[in-house]
Order: structure tokens, then C-alpha cells, then sequence
């Protein structure tokens, strides 16, 4: 048998079922060699990287952290066999290192002295062909970090989701393949526009001489996941706002500053505080997202910038942009009581971690009746150590353990 007949007997018997990518292994051994990930060209023109040494990381392999996200419809991202000549992490690697080899192309003989670094971080890389619907799909997602001579350039979360009834002009296969081929054409696309987003990003990173960071995000509800409509507040030594769409993303210019302080606000929901710090002079774009929770009686918020001397109830400066959220979080539900909770980890003694943990709630429950708001409204107590998050036998852990939190008691 021909091999054109081959592929078409096979695409006839796909339409007899749904066929899945890990359901065609009986297929994949009989007739077809595992191949390289597919090649779709990539469509920017204007990046040059030629003055670079560049070189590409490994991949992180972070995908079972997103088992169970729904790709399309009903059909969740679930764990798949390798199909590929290589593992899928040296693919995606090979992919982005012949990108740049052609970025470079235009490299004379003198010696580059800029270095970057991309690492990148596989979160989503799920094909899926039905050809009984006449559609094949797939969802790549990659978290792509790039250094540029060890500094911080670009911290960002790229994502394609490319459909296909295979007979769309952009479809970069044919009819005629087999389903393996057909599904590894779709999952490089998608793939190619994941890269090339971030090949974007990194031009205009590299070009522009300001420093001004673009900062890109996404605002959730914490408990469905789904978008909101708020306002982003970064604030250091001067202001910068933005709202979000209503499926929660927003892009937002800022100067570059060593610290800001964020806020996150919108209606039915708890204000969000939070600082940010930045180390890297050289940083362009950088990826923050925010999950707020709905203003629920019974609802946990932890206070992660309010932080104390040691042993002390001293509060340190940066403790105050987070207490001032709260207080601009009362002001503006004026119906909502709180109980303020303070925990400590285990390493001091019982007793006086106690007391301390107590004496530092009403220290904090001070600074928000000084602000206006009604000491009805809120009551204290100090746990101690008895009440811990996590295991006390680590500094991670003591960390986590050493909160403030408030909880909604009214609404």
C-alpha cells in the first residue's frame, strides 16, 4: 500500500470515533515513526540577536500542576504518553534554540558581550484530535523568564489556544495526514504563537532605552476563576491606575522604582495589598496576578505584608500600605465585621508567644480605630502557636505559620 492510501484509510477509519491522542498508540507503533516536533516558521521579522550570546535552559516541567484545567469545553488537560522523538522538553528546548540560531543570522565575527538567558517553565502542552467533530486542538502554555547579562529582562506567562478543522488557510498541514501528524502540527502552531509573542516582548524589551515597565496580569475571583472588572493602583513615589477588562486582564506602564505598593480593588470583594519589590534595573515586562476573595462571612484574608520587630509589637514601615488597605476596605463596607487573628510559629515559649500574639492584634486594632474605623466592629485574639499552616520543623514553614489574618464575622 502507497503511502498517500495509507494516511487516507487511516483518516477514514478515525471518523468512525472520537480518537485521542493517548488512544492512537496502537496506531503510532504499527505505522508511524515518532518525529520531531513539528516546525512552524516563525512569523517575527524584526528581532536580531545577533550582538548576543543567547543561550535556552531546559525547560521546567510544571505540567502536572494543571492536570484538570479544562482546555475546551468539557475536556480537561490530563497526563500523556511521550510522542515525540525526543522527551517533550528537549523538543520545545530544540524549538526555541533553532529560533534563535535564525535571530542570529546575521552574527559577524566579533564577539558578542551581552548575555541572555531564557528559561523557560512548561505549565500546558495538550493536543487533542476528534475528527468525528472535524476538529483538532491544542493549548500550549509556557511561563518564559529572560535575563539579559544576569539581570531580570522579562518574567511572563505566554498562552495559545489554536483550533482547527484542518481546512483553514493558517493550518500549516493537510487532509491527507495521519492523525499523529495532524496533531503534531496543531500542537506546533500552537506552540509558534506562544514563541512569537514572546519573541515580541523580547525585541521591544531589547530596543527600548526608557525605564518604564510594562506590567500585564490577570484578576480573578479566587473561588470560581473567573475574570473581574477592577481597579489596579501601583503606587510609589508617584501614582499609576488602570482598570481591567471584564474577562480580568490589564496592562499597565509604570517607571521603574525599587518598591511599589499595590492595590487591587473592586466592589464585593476584599481589597487586595500587596508590595513590589524590584531588584533588576534592567527589567521590561513583568507578568502579577491577582485572585480576590468574595466578601463572605466566614471568608480567611491573611495580612502577608504586615510584619513586626522580632519580639516585639513594633510594626515594621512596609506594614502600613496593607493597613491601610484594610482600613480603606472597612471604610468602604461599612457593614462588615472582622476579627483580627494573630498566630505565631513555636520556637519561643508558649506562654509569651501567646500574650505576644495577642498584644500585637491590639496594637493592630489600635492603628485601625486611630483611622476612623469603629472598634465595635472589630474584635482580637492571639493564638500563638497553637494554630499552625504549615510544619513548624522549617524556616519555610515557621514563616508561613509566623500571619496576621482577619476573618469576616458580618456583612
Amino acid at each position: 500500500m502507497r503511502l498517500k492510501e495509507l494516511h487516507v484509510t487511516l483518516f477514514l477509519l478515525s471518523l468512525s470515533g472520537n480518537v485521542s491522542f493517548a488512544q492512537n498508540r496502537f496506531n503510532s507503533r504499527l505505522f508511524y515513526v515518532r518525529p520531531a516536533l513539528f516546525n512552524s516558521k516563525s512569523k517575527v521579522a524584526s528581532l536580531h540577536l545577533s550582538r548576543f550570546d543567547v543561550s535556552v535552559s531546559v525547560p521546567t516541567d510544571n505540567r502536572s500542576k494543571f492536570y484538570g484545567e479544562v482546555v475546551y469545553k468539557n475536556i480537561k488537560v490530563h497526563p500523556m504518553d511521550e510522542f515525540f522523538k525526543s522527551s517533550t522538553m528537549i523538543e520545545i528546548q530544540d524549538k526555541i534554540k533553532s529560533d534563535v540560531k535564525r535571530f542570529e543570522i546575521t552574527r559577524t565575527h566579533v564577539t558578542p558581550r551581552d548575555k541572555i538567558v531564557i528559561e523557560p517553565t512548561v505549565e500546558v502542552f495538550y493536543p487533542r484530535v476528534k475528527f468525528i467533530r472535524g476538529k483538532s486542538f491544542a493549548k500550549v502554555r509556557l511561563a518564559l523568564v529572560a535575563t539579559l547579562n544576569d539581570s531580570l529582562l522579562i518574567s511572563n506567562t505566554y498562552e495559545s489556544f489554536y483550533i482547527t478543522d484542518g481546512t483553514d488557510n493558517e493550518f500549516e498541514g493537510s487532509l491527507l495526514m495521519s492523525i499523529e501528524e495532524g496533531t503534531n502540527v496543531t500542537v506546533g502552531m500552537a506552540l509558534r504563537k506562544v514563541l512569537d509573542q514572546f519573541y515580541s516582548d523580547l525585541n521591544e524589551a531589547l530596543i527600548r532605552r526608557d525605564k518604564r515597565i510594562v506590567i500585564t496580569g490577570k484578576i480573578t475571583n479566587s473561588k470560581t476563576g473567573a475574570g473581574l472588572t477592577a481597579t489596579v493602583l501601583f503606587k510609589s513615589d508617584s501614582s499609576h491606575a488602570t482598570t481591567s477588562t471584564p474577562d480580568g486582564r490589564f496592562k499597565l506602564t509604570i517607571p521603574f522604582s525599587k518598591h511599589y505598593n499595590i492595590q487591587v480593588l473592586t466592589s464585593g470583594f476584599v481589597t487586595l495589598s500587596e508590595r513590589l519589590d524590584i531588584s533588576s534595573s534592567a527589567l521590561k515586562m513583568m507578568e502579577r496576578n491577582f485572585k480576590l476573595q468574595p466578601i463572605k462571612v466566614g471568608a480567611v484574608i491573611s495580612l502577608k505584608s504586615i510584619l513586626f520587630y522580632m519580639g516585639t509589637t513594633d510594626l515594621l514601615e512596609e506594614s502600613y500600605h496593607e493597613l491601610d488597605g484594610v482600613v480603606a476596605f472597612l471604610k468602604s463596607n461599612s457593614k462588615v465585621k472582622i476579627e483580627l487573628d494573630g498566630h505565631t510559629d513555636n520556637r519561643g515559649d508558649a506562654k509569651k508567644d501567646l500574650t505576644l500574639s495577642q498584644d500585637r492584634v491590639d496594637k493592630i486594632k489600635s492603628y485601625l480605630v486611630s483611622k476612623g474605623i469603629g472598634a465595635h466592629r472589630i474584635q482580637g485574639k492571639g493564638f500563638g502557636a497553637t494554630k499552625p499552616i504549615a510544619s513548624n520543623d522549617t524556616e519555610d514553614g515557621r514563616k508561613l505559620n509566623r500571619r496576621v489574618e482577619f476573618v469576616i464575622l458580618k456583612n
